[in-house]
């Protein structure tokens, strides 16, 4: 990783961090205000990007705000895979990159996704939530150049030490039948105690009912996640640095699990 790129996202994740640090046990006391608040209020019209480590939860952090705020969740990761699963031309051109930990060229990606999100959102009035992309400065500029469209409001960066994300990766299982995400990893360490996301009855996907259909991905083989985090920490610090400068970039610390710190990250989305 460059060493220059690594200093400023440390910096950046430090200095954005501090106040928005929030125990377990605040936010169990947020649970009941929050469901409150959220039924009363009027759309949620911001348009949110969530960026984070490979790992770090964005996907289960904007799925689960996306469904409270009641709307759209665009998940470029998703979006993709999809593509791939189809073995559409593209998508057979996107796997051979993601099998190796490699980011998708820019080219292959940018009008696919502007698109899904122009579809998803144009006349609505609602906001959204975007997670995986944009994940690179020629990226952002591209998105920054549809702002007429595709508005920005908020940036939110989810922050978690490298070493629970390669644990927690490694041990990730999606259904291949649904695409529904579990996790067998149970991380305890100073204070941190983040339970595994395992299905109701073992061996059985909750979504769909398959049996025996868990998988692992190519890419959250633990070598491929050390290098996906190499690749990510080079390119996201100037994206970092980018969104900073606007005033869009927030930094919510990931110091449990997603059920205890939801009601804190939706405080921080409707504030």
């Amino acid at each position: 990783m460059n060493k220059s790129a690594s200093v400023v996202f440390r910096k950046i994740a430090t200095r954005s961090s501090s106040s928005l640090i929030v125990s377990t046990h605040q936010s169990r006391n947020f649970s009941s205000q929050c469901s409150s608040n959220f039924a009363e209020q009027s759309t949620f019209k911001k348009g949110v990007l969530l960026v984070g480590r490979p790992g770090a939860g964005k996907g289960t952090y904007a799925s689960r705000a996306a469904e409270q705020l009641n709307i759209p969740h665009i998940a470029a990761g998703d979006i993709i895979r999809e593509e791939i699963k189809n073995k559409t031309k593209i998508g057979l051109e996107m796997q051979s990159y993601t099998s190796k930990g490699a980011l998708v060229p820019d080219e292959l990606v940018i009008d696919l996704l502007v698109n899904k999100i122009t579809q998803s959102v144009a006349g609505t009035g609602k906001g959204f939530i975007l997670d995986g992309f944009p994940r690179t400065i020629s990226q952002a500029i591209k998105l920054d150049s549809l702002s007429d469209k595709i508005k920005l409001d908020l940036v939110l960066n989810l922050h978690q030490d490298e070493d629970i994300i390669i644990a927690k990766i490694s041990n990730r299982r999606v259904c291949s039948n649904c695409g529904q995400v579990y996790n067998f990893a149970h991380i305890k360490r100073d204070g941190l105690d983040m339970p595994p996301l395992v299905p109701k009855v073992e061996g059985i996907c909750d979504g769909c009912g398959a049996k025996d259909s868990l998988v692992q991905r190519d890419d959250d083989r633990e070598e491929v996640v050390q290098k996906r985090l190499v690749e990510y920490d080079k390119l996201t610090s100037p994206l970092l640095e980018f969104y900073q400068k606007k005033g869009l970039l927030k930094t919510f610390v990931v110091n449990g699990g997603a059920k205890a710190l939801m009601p804190s990250f939706l405080k921080v989305l409707t504030e």
